[in-house]
C-alpha cells in the first residue's frame, strides 16, 4: 500500500531521526548490489524489526489515508514495481481493512484533507507534539500538509488536530483564511455539517 495522502517508510525513516537523509541515499545505491533495501539499511546499523515496524506502520497509514478520502478511479496494473520497503510477513487484508474502519468510526470531527487549522489566540500547547502543530497552524494547512511536514503517521496526527481541536487549542480555519491558490478549479468548500467528514479532493487515479 502506498498513498499520496500520506508519507511513506522513507519519510517516517528519515524525518524520525533513524537514518540521516545522505545515508538514505547511500542506502537506495547500495540496495541496487544487495537486491534489498532493507538489508542496505541493517547494514547500516538500523535493526531489522526497527525497518519492519516503520513499513507496516506506512501500510497501515496509506491505508487510511486511501480509506479517508475520496477514490474516483480504480484500475489493476499488472506492471506495478515491488515495494521498496515490503512487510516480509504481510498485513492480512481483512485485518486491515478491520483496523481502518476503526480508525474511520473514531476520527469525526475532522477531515485530514478537507479540513485547514489554525491556532487560537492566546492558547499554547503542553507538549512538544502540540507545540510543534500549533507552529504549523497558519490556516492554510490540513492534516496531510503537517504529516508530511512533521514526517509522522497521516492519522496519528489527525488524531492529535482534532484532540486539539477539542480542546480549544486550534480552530477549522474560515474560508478567508484557509483559500490559497491551490484552490483554483477545485470545487468550493462547504461548510462543515455535524460529524460530517467532507473527502480532499485526491488523485483521478489509484493502483491497486
Amino acid at each position: 500500500m502506498d498513498s499520496p495522502g500520506s508519507p511513506g517508510a522513507d519519510v517516517l525513516l528519515v524525518s524520525s531521526g533513524t537514518i540521516g537523509r545522505s545515508d538514505w541515499t547511500a542506502a537506495l545505491v547500495d540496495s541496487v548490489e544487495l537486491r534489498s533495501l532493507e538489508a542496505a539499511l541493517v547494514s547500516r546499523g538500523i535493526a531489522a524489526t526497527e525497518v519492519q515496524d516503520i513499513a507496516a506502520a506506512a501500510v497501515r497509514d496509506g491505508t487510511f489515508a486511501v480509506a479517508a478520502g475520496d477514490i474516483e478511479r480504480c484500475f489493476v496494473d499488472e506492471s506495478v514495481d515491488e515495494p521498496l520497503l515490503p512487510v516480509s510477513t504481510g498485513v492480512a487484508p481483512d485485518v486491515l481493512l478491520a483496523e481502518t474502519a476503526v480508525q474511520l468510526d473514531v476520527l469525526v470531527s475532522v477531515s485530514p484533507y478537507r479540513d485547514r487549522v489554525v491556532a487560537t489566540p492566546e492558547r499554547s500547547g503542553s507538549t512538544e507534539e502540540e507545540r510543534e502543530i500549533i507552529a504549523l497552524a497558519t490556516g492554510r494547512r490540513n492534516a496531510r500538509d503537517m504529516a508530511f511536514a512533521l514526517g509522522r503517521g497521516l492519522h496519528p496526527v489527525t488524531v492529535a488536530i482534532a484532540g486539539m481541536l477539542d480542546d480549544g487549542l486550534l480552530e477549522i480555519a474560515p474560508p478567508d483564511t484557509s483559500f490559497s491558490f491551490s484552490h483554483w478549479g477545485l470545487a468550493a468548500l462547504r461548510p462543515r455539517t455535524g460529524a460530517e467528514l467532507l473527502p480532499h479532493p485526491r488523485p483521478r487515479e489509484v493502483e491497486c
